[in-house]
């Protein structure tokens, strides 16, 4: 790797730091309020958009253990963010689901940072913002290709 290049990697990772942090102030009060890990809400997500999960599709999806899997989804429920449904067949068959006031918990940290980067966005000129999505495809392109790899 060149020293130019080496540089402009640096520098595209402390940017690219600094731009995932931008909703970091909504995530971090709504945790707080919530009294939620950064774990937690990341199964919160998964499961709004894959009601009924069993322990080892959220497992998966985290990277995790079933254990540790398990653990979030048991501080979740004691918190009356996530229930669990035993299956009538096998008991050891179990889905996982939101509830009401995980749905909400979701819905409001993805209102409040949707309407933040609508005005981040709302800045950017429609070159940029179409430059910036062609940059962000190739970056995920770039990351699914790697993680491929290593997989």
């Amino acid at each position: 790797m060149t020293r130019d290049r080496d540089a402009q990697q640096r520098e595209a990772m402390r940017l690219y730091a600094e731009a995932i942090s931008i909703v970091d102030p909504i995530r971090i009060r709504m945790w707080s309020e919530a009294e939620l890990t950064t774990g937690q809400l990341r199964l919160m997500f998964f499961l709004r958009e894959n009601q009924g999960a069993t322990l080892s599709d959220l497992a998966a999806h985290l990277g995790v253990s079933a254990p540790t899997a398990s653990g979030l989804v048991e501080r979740l429920g004691r918190g009356g963010f996530v229930r669990r449904e035993e299956a009538d067949h096998d008991r050891r068959y179990t889905r996982h689901f939101l509830t009401t006031r995980g749905n909400s918990v979701v819905a409001d940290l993805e209102r409040e940072g949707r309407a933040l980067l609508n005005d981040i966005f709302g800045r950017l000129t429609d070159q940029e913002l179409a430059q910036l999505t062609r940059a962000l495809e190739r970056l995920l392109a770039a990351a699914d290709a790697v993680t491929e790899v290593r997989a």
